[in-house]
């Protein structure tokens, strides 16, 4: 763990626990605060690619955080959140994840508007809060970051009830520039419109949950390739450039089903992205899960699958006519390779002990097997394109929440 981070993460955590003491202190001036910590260590068992981060070597730096969260009642229609996260990973800022303001009128009509989470999936809105769901990982081919995990906008939300049926409307509209890093290729992304909505409807113990995302137009600078994509330009080869470009619209639906009982509980979501940009095409990834509670230690199963229709473009540049010719239809290939394919089983075996009633120990084993060929969600590293995409990762973790 970098030490400049882990500095960070240590500070932020001495203030979480004596901004949590005091939280009590400023209840009644309408400021509540509270907060939440991981420690999540990691280890993958080959030495020929990383897996969410992870390599062949035990790892605390991925996935640690800590964050405090601040509400301000303002007055009975309008209150004030902000969130402040410490991360330890490099690839992901510290800073606020998440600034807004709330309007309620009644019990039933919500709006917000500022730095919000993206409400897609089940646990997209506490997805750095480990203390909510059962695994140290959400499913990977889900829940990982070909999504965008948070917008800068307004969202609507309305809940009502017809009999023992308990219903969600949530519709959301906005923007999003940030860097986000899908399968393994950095990207600096810009979306000026990102909108979408959900239906969650609660009866019982059963929760059904219909979502959808969707963009017109998508823009993303890779630089890592805009070198090969200027000398196609330059050969005239601008067509099959332009197939390499990140610049067109996406979509994605969303259908979840969970019961929970007192003793165990079980879930599913499929969620499927069609996309009309060429080298992001159509991914299909669904999970299923179950487990059983043992008074305090829950014992689960996850299995995860995810499947790519193919993204390599056709290759017009001929070979053997010429060495600059030669050199721009490697640089095609170069490209085809670049961008990644998601084809990836995986099972995943946990255990969760929740010791304190803020605080759990997790531990669990993902066995993972993509395809040959494909990144399959591996970061490859380079010279072992021989990988063949099967590994194991463990991880253990520590949750509290205040």
């Amino acid at each position: 763990m970098n030490s400049i981070k882990r500095s960070v993460l240590l500070i932020a955590l001495y203030l979480l626990s004596i901004s949590c003491v005091d939280a009590k202190q400023h209840d009644d001036n309408g400021l509540a605060v509270s907060g939440f910590a991981r420690l999540v260590g990691g280890y993958l068992d080959t030495d020929k690619a990383r897996y969410q981060g992870y390599k062949n070597a035990l790892s605390f730096s991925e996935m640690s955080l800590a964050a405090i969260q601040a509400d301000y009642k303002i007055n009975d229609y309008f209150s004030a959140s902000a969130q402040l996260l410490a991360h330890s990973s490099e690839n992901r800022d510290s800073g606020i994840e998440w600034l807004y303001l709330t309007f309620m009128p009644n019990e039933s009509l919500q709006f917000n508007a500022g730095r919000l989470r993206t409400p897609f999936l089940k646990y997209s809105d506490v997805i750095d809060v480990g203390f909510a769901y059962p695994w140290i990982s959400p499913p990977q081919q889900l829940y990982s970051s070909i999504l965008f995990s948070h917008y800068e906008g307004i969202n609507a939300r309305y809940r009502t009830r017809f009999n023992d049926f308990s219903v969600d409307f949530e519709a959301y509209y906005g923007s999003y520039q940030d860097d986000m890093n899908m399968q393994g290729v950095s990207a600096k992304v810009d979306i000026d419109e990102l909108y979408g909505g959900i239906v969650e409807v609660n009866y019982g113990s059963f929760q059904l949950r219909l979502a959808s995302i969707a963009s017109q137009k998508i823009e993303a600078e890779v630089d890592s390739i805009t070198p090969l994509l200027q000398g196609l330009n330059s050969a005239g080869f601008s067509d099959t450039a332009d197939r390499f470009q990140i610049n067109d619209g996406a979509h994605s639906v969303l259908i979840g089903a969970s019961f929970d009982s007192l003793d165990w509980f079980v879930g599913a979501e499929w969620m499927k992205i069609t996309s009309d940009i060429d080298v992001l095409s159509t991914l299909d990834s669904v999970y299923l899960t179950g487990g059983y509670y043992f008074d305090n230690v829950l014992l689960h199963a996850t299995f995860t699958s995810s499947r790519q229709a193919s993204i390599s473009q056709d290759n017009p540049v001929p070979l053997g006519v010429s060495d600059e010719l030669d050199q721009l239809h490697f640089t095609v290939n170069a490209l085809n390779s670049f961008f990644p394919e998601g084809d990836l089983d995986s099972l995943t075996l946990g255990a969760r002990w929740d010791f304190r009633t803020n605080m759990a120990f997790k531990a669990e084993v993902s066995l993972l097997d993509g395809r040959r060929g494909a990144s399959s969600f591996f970061d490859i590293i380079e010279g072992n394109e021989d990988f063949d995409r099967s590994s194991t990762l463990y991880q253990f973790a520590l949750e509290w929440v205040f």
